[in-house]
This record gives C-alpha cells, sequence and structure tokens, in this order.
C-alpha cells in the first residue's frame, strides 16, 4: 500500500528523496546511530514498506524540523515502535537502598550488553516530575551498615573518586560520548559490587554518594552520546543514590543537571509550544534543586541560581531572570564555606558565561556579549568543551547586536570546535543557534544557515 502520508509530508517539506536520507543518516549518526539509508530505501518507505527501528522515529524528527511543528512516526505512515527496543523503564524510585542500587546495576547492565536500548524512546520532561517530588517530600530510606561479603573500606571509595574524576577531565576534554561505554561499565561493577559489599555505616555513605557522582557521569555522557532517554534515567537514579546518602548538595546538584537538561532541550527545539513546555519544567527543576539544597555554600549556591536564571530566560520571564541572576552574583561574591569537593567544575568564568546567556535573552545583549567573551578568555585550556559552548553563545549574542558578520565568524570558529568534540550537546546547541538564525528571518543570513545545515548533517568526531 502506498504511503500517501508520507508523501504528502514530503511535498509539504520540499524535500526529495535523497533530501530525506541524507538528513536522516545525518540525525542518526548525531545520537551515535550509523545508518545505511538512501534514496532507495526512501522509495521503498513510499511504496508502503515499513523501516527498522529507529528510522521511523528519526523520519519524523527530521519532518518536524523542516516544517517547525510537532509531527508523530503515525502521521508519517509508520507503526509506532516496531523493533520492540527494549524500554526498561529505569526511571522507578525505590525507597529502599537495595532496590535502588538493583536498578541501577540493570539500567547499566542493560546499556552495556544492548546496543538498541532506548534508543525508541523520548526524552520527556515531565518524568522527572516523580522524581523531583519525592525528593522535597518523602526523602527514601538512609544506608545502613552491611555485613556478609567482601570489605569495602575508606581507601576503596577513594579509588573510585579518584576514577570518577579521571573521567571527568576527559569528558570537559574531549566530550563525553566517547568514553560512554566506560563510565556504563564502570558504574555496573560498582554497583554490582555495592550489593555484595560488607561496610560500616559511614563507608557506605560515602560509597553510595560516590556512586551517585559516577551515575551522574553516566548521564552527562550519554546526553553527549545524544540519547537523552537513557541519560534521564542515569539522572534520576543519581538523585536517588545521593539522597540515600544523605548528600542534599549532591541531590540538588542532580536536579540542577535535570533542569540545565531540559533548558538545552527547550532551546534546540523549533517548535514553540514545545520550547515554552520544556521552559517550564526546567524552572520547576531549578526551583526544586534550591529547595533540596536549603542553606549551602557560595559558589553552590551561585550555580544553582544560576540555572534558575537560564530556564526563566527559555521563558522570556525578564524579571524571574533578573531577579535569579542578582542572586547567583551575590552569592558569589560572599567569602567563606568551603565547597563541596566534587564541585571544581565551576568558576568565575562559568559564571560569567551563565549570566552572559541570561542577559543575551532578556534584552540586554551588548552586556550579555561582554561577560561571554571574558568568560571565554578566562577558562583554562583544558576546558575545551567549556569554551566551545561559549563560542556558540557569543555568536548568538552577535545576532540579538544584528551584527551578521560578527556572528558568522565566530559561529565558523564555534563549529570548527564543536566537530572536534564527541559530544551531541555541543551540537545541540549549535542547533539552538539555527533556530535563533532562523527566527531573525534575514537575507544576510542565508550562508551562515547553509553552513549550520551543513555542519549539523555531518557525522559527529565520536
Amino acid at each position: 500500500m502506498v504511503n500517501t502520508a508520507l508523501a504528502r509530508l514530503l511535498k509539504t517539506a520540499e524535500l526529495s528523496n535523497a533530501g530525506l536520507a541524507r538528513s536522516i543518516v545525518g540525525a542518526g549518526a548525531r545520537e551515535g546511530i550509523h545508518l545505511g539509508t538512501n534514496a532507495t530505501a526512501v522509495a521503498r518507505m513510499l511504496q508502503g514498506c515499513q523501516p527498522r527501528w529507529p528510522v521511523p522515529r528519526l523520519v519524523a524528527s527530521v519532518l518536524a524540523t523542516r516544517l517547525g511543528y510537532a509531527v508523530e512516526v503515525n502521521d508519517c505512515g509508520f507503526t509506532e515502535n516496531v523493533d520492540a527496543a527494549d524500554t526498561f523503564d529505569g526511571m522507578r524510585c525505590f525507597p529502599t537502598v537495595d532496590g535502588t542500587i538493583g536498578v541501577v546495576s540493570e539500567l547499566s547492565g542493560r546499556d552495556i550488553g544492548r546496543r538498541n536500548f532506548l534508543m525508541g524512546s523520548a526524552f520527556a520532561a515531565a518524568a522527572f516530575a516523580e522524581p523531583a517530588l519525592l525528593a522535597l517530600t518523602v526523602p527514601p530510606a538512609a544506608v545502613a551498615a552491611q555485613t556478609g561479603g567482601p570489605r569495602v573500606g575508606a581507601s576503596d571509595v577513594q579509588m573510585v573518586l579518584e576514577t570518577i574524576r579521571h573521567f571527568g577531565a576527559q569528558h570537559r576534554r574531549y566530550g563525553g560520548a566517547g568514553i560512554h561505554a566506560q563510565v556504563a561499565h564502570f558504574v555496573h561493577e560498582q554497583a554490582e559490587r555495592a550489593r555484595r559489599a560488607a561496610y560500616t555505616e559511614l563507608v557506605g555513605r560515602d560509597l553510595f554518594a560516590a556512586l551517585a557522582q559516577a551515575t551522574h557521569l553516566a548521564s552527562l555522557t550519554a546526553v553527549d552520546s545524544g540519547r537523552h532517554a537513557l541519560a534521564q534515567r542515569y539522572n534520576t537514579q543519581a538523585l536517588n543514590l545521593a539522597l540515600h546518602a544523605g548528600d542534599r548538595l549532591y541531590a540538588a546538584n542532580g536536579l540542577s543537571e535535570m533542569s540545565r537538561n531540559t533548558t538545552d532541550i527547550a532551546n534546540a527545539s523549533p517548535i514553540e509550544t514545545e520550547r515554552v513546555r520544556n521552559g517550564q519544567h526546567a524552572a520547576a527543576l531549578a526551583k526544586s534543586a534550591l529547595e533540596v539544597a536549603g542553606t549551602t555554600t557560595p559558589a553552590l549556591t551561585s550555580y544553582l541560581h544560576a540555572i534558575e536564571a537560564r530556564a526563566f530566560a527559555v521563558l522570556g520571564d525578564r524579571q524571574s531572570t533578573q531577579r535569579a541572576v542578582d542572586d547567583a552574583q551575590r552569592a558569589f561574591e560572599r567569602t567563606g564555606g568551603e565547597e563541596p569537593a566534587w564541585f571544581g567544575f565551576y568558576g568565575e568564568a562559568d559564571l560569567m558565561a551563565d549570566v552572559g546567556q541570561c542577559l543575551r535573552d532578556i534584552g540586554r545583549p551588548r552586556q550579555g556579549l561582554a561577560l561571554l567573551e571574558r568568560s571565554v578568555q578566562a577558562l583554562p585550556a583544558a576546558r575545551v568543551t567549556a569554551k566551545a559552548k561559549t563560542k556558540v553563545h557569543i555568536a548568538a549574542a552577535y545576532l540579538e547586536l544584528r551584527e551578521y558578520d560578527q556572528a558568522a565568524a565566530v559561529a565558523e570558529q564555534a563549529v570548527t570546535d564543536v566537530g572536534c568534540l564527541a559530544s551531541q550537546r555541543s551540537r545541540d546547541r549549535v542547533q539552538a543557534l539555527q533556530q535563533r538564525v532562523r527566527r531573525h528571518d534575514s537575507r544576510n543570513l542565508s550562508e551562515m544557515d547553509d553552513r549550520l545545515t551543513e555542519f549539523l548533517g555531518e557525522p559527529t568526531g565520536m
């Protein structure tokens, strides 16, 4: 049976068979999926053949981006999730330590053992609502001493933390997609070890706090691999582990990462209603992070308010954005208070970048640009991903100032840098830049738009 629904969408989108094929291959590559789709395969789809998953989902995504409105798999004449991809939930919040560690072990085990694990699942910001609510209202059971297995001591926990720091440095230098498999293996091994181990209550809390950090890193590397649904599961379980360990500051960090990821997805969305909905979820998650943290240290407080400001900026809420920016800057100026050992990733240059983005987006692009340019100069050389990200934001600031030649020049630098990274998150920020270009609707930007389209269709540096 001829697929008239797909034919109609292709005609509306002004896409040829070859054009759709190239876009599918590019979209798959950005998720770490290598496809051989060509014009002949698209012709077979139009004749009524059902492609293997995740091609139907990618077709819908490509057409939605091209058309500027939501397109579902069924709208393309395909059946939803025909490949029976593994859809293990992984979002469940267990009140017990054993239950949570069991989910982490199964989640990481399925991740490393099944190529298509959660490939058919999409990111859904609303899925963060339950873990955020439970973090605020029903703290899970604390870690207790455990006997009967191989003894784990303080030195063992320290080795776990040192391994996490090593992976974290690679993530910041090269992007996380290239190390995701290694991190997933590490999380699985440590989760299995924790299930069988004997430890005192104090060591147990430290062990589970360290495992929370490892699971959080698995979330970050999954995002860099373009696997947002998988990242959501890791992030949720990292939050649960931190709460079991009694580490409310790291739990707040997990909630702030949920907000930050949701903000990034909102900014990259070509569909206004989707952008606003995700922005609302991002703001709620940022508020939850501040509530869970309570009274905390200056730099961490600053970071949490900066994440809040970025979420409000997506929504165009100037008053709330400015209030959160002021709170972030005041907190950073305070002296005293030892910061958590895991919080070394955020400094003054990072705060300048966050505030710069916010000012750019609430009608103060010249001030935002000044902070962003100071940030990219101040960031250490090893912070390669942060520097590339900041250049993308600088190009966006020049756009808002209508200094289009400068915007194009900085964008060219940014895509060169991003192209060397194994980071889909960085490419998503380039996609967000392209959405800004298209909202300006200027003929002066056609070459820049074409260059970004060319870049986004290329395979990643993974």
